[in-house]
């Protein structure tokens, strides 16, 4: 942002905490085709989904569990 001229730079770190009272509601978003996962899993086969879903399902914790994600983001005046 310094190297593109903008002044006033702000810097934040945004931290979303989802919980989660099901695997199954983890999971269906990802069955709505929407995003890069989605997109993804639409396209696999049956055999497929599966397979993406057991894995998936061993990987997160029982149920209920929560999930942390970070996105940093910055702002500028110009």
């Amino acid at each position: 942002f310094a190297a593109a001229g903008l002044n006033e730079i702000e810097e934040r770190e945004q931290i979303v905490e989802l919980a989660y009272e099901t695997f199954d509601d983890w999971w269906e978003p990802y069955t709505l085709g929407v995003g890069p996962a989605g997109d993804h899993v639409a396209k696999l086969d049956p055999e497929g989904c599966e397979r993406v879903r057991s894995a998936c399902r061993a990987l997160l914790p029982d149920a209920p569990f929560s999930i942390e994600a970070t996105a940093w983001a910055v702002r500028g005046l110009a």
